[in-house]
């Protein structure tokens, strides 16, 4: 009699490495478990990162950012487009105390690590203290202490999916090296930087370096809680919307306004209460005095105007009388020359 087994569905079946889902299933995007799927299924064929992306229906840079993604956490190692598992075999002359001194120093530098990451877990809702920072910048973390404190910490690992999810395409190893950067070094928490790259997409300014910068200046004015972070996202929201309305009073080209234009904008319309009427005379005012459109005048003449109380075209007309009534000899405008006149030709933003 002969028997032979059937497995039916399972009767053709691939080998996973167990670290992937051990180490790796909670923390890798799906993009880039779908890669390394495909690839263990297609073992022993030559595919090229187009090849995989048409057969998942992704981008190249994204099968290609997947598989920097495995060779950095150490599951595969890539020579010559050949991969293979990552070589581990100790040298004949590692010594065998080497090795247990070794793995006992790691082990206690593990423990300690995992001890401060607990207590800064237990502590993630109240403000951290600003970290001191130095003049210049620290370097990027590298991809090994990257997937390490994505392994350690699930806020982190966190962040760079929720960046995935927000950016709308996979972030590469730099990415996710400036976030980390951005928690660390900066002291800003998990949940204010997700705020952030939301409001930065949310204004099409989705790009890492202008990201930075706003952290760092976040940082700076240590904007660290949820609460802060919503009132300087208001703010920001709010001064876009005053900049449109400025860019359409003073007939400039429709344009995605700048951090300054917004603020001023933002003093303008939404602090000094100034309708559109009062806006077109300042910016004529200014056209009058200097020739063409310099925002820090136009907000010198409207400062002052707010601080005098002047409210309508009206009252303009009746401080220019008063002034000329004091000084005969002046043009009676509604301003000060000799303040205009020191202010610095080149600050014209």
């Amino acid at each position: 009699m002969e028997y032979r087994l059937s497995l039916g569905a399972w009767g053709s079946v691939f080998a996973v490495p167990t670290e992937l889902v051990d180490k790796h299933l909670r923390l890798a995007g799906g993009v880039q478990l779908k890669v390394m799927l495909y690839l263990l299924r297609n073992s022993e064929k030559n595919l090229s990162a187009s090849d995989i992306a048409e057969a998942l229906s992704l981008p190249a840079a994204d099968v290609r950012d997947s598989m920097l993604y495995w060779e950095q956490t150490g599951l595969v190692k890539v020579c010559d487009g050949i991969v293979t598992p990552p070589e581990c075999v100790l040298s004949e002359q590692q010594s065998v105390k080497g090795v247990v001194s070794e793995a006992a120093a790691d082990a206690v530098n593990i423990i300690s690590e995992k001890n401060e990451v607990g207590a800064a877990a237990k502590n993630e809702t109240k403000t951290p203290e600003k970290p001191s920072r130095s003049l210049t910048r620290p370097e990027k973390p590298d991809s090994r202490y990257l997937s390490r404190r994505m392994e350690e910490d699930e806020s982190i690992a966190y962040l760079m999916r929720t960046a995935d999810e927000i950016f709308g395409r996979l972030t590469n190893n730099s990415d996710k090296a400036t976030l980390l950067l951005i928690h660390e070094h900066d002291g800003l928490p998990v949940a204010v930087i997700i705020m952030l790259l939301q409001y930065a997409c949310d204004i099409g300014k989705c790009n890492m370096r202008y990201i930075e910068k706003m952290a760092i200046s976040w940082a700076d004015a240590e904007i660290t809680t949820i609460d802060r972070a919503e009132q300087k996202i208001k703010t920001l929201t709010d001064g876009r919307s005053a900049a449109g309305k400025v860019q359409r009073v003073f007939g400039l080209e429709a344009h995605s306004p700048t951090e300054k234009e917004s603020e001023l904008a933002g003093r303008w319309v939404n602090e000094w209460k100034f309708n559109d009427e009062m806006l077109r005379l300042a910016y004529e005012t200014c056209v009058d005095v200097k020739q063409k459109y310099i925002p820090k005048y136009v907000d010198t003449i409207l400062a002052r105007w707010h601080n005098s109380g002047i409210k309508t075209p009206g009252d303009v007309s009746a401080d220019s009388e008063k002034n000329r009534q004091k000084k005969p000899k002046s043009y009676g405008a509604a301003y000060d020359i000799s303040e205009y006149e020191s202010i610095s030709a080149y600050d014209e933003e």
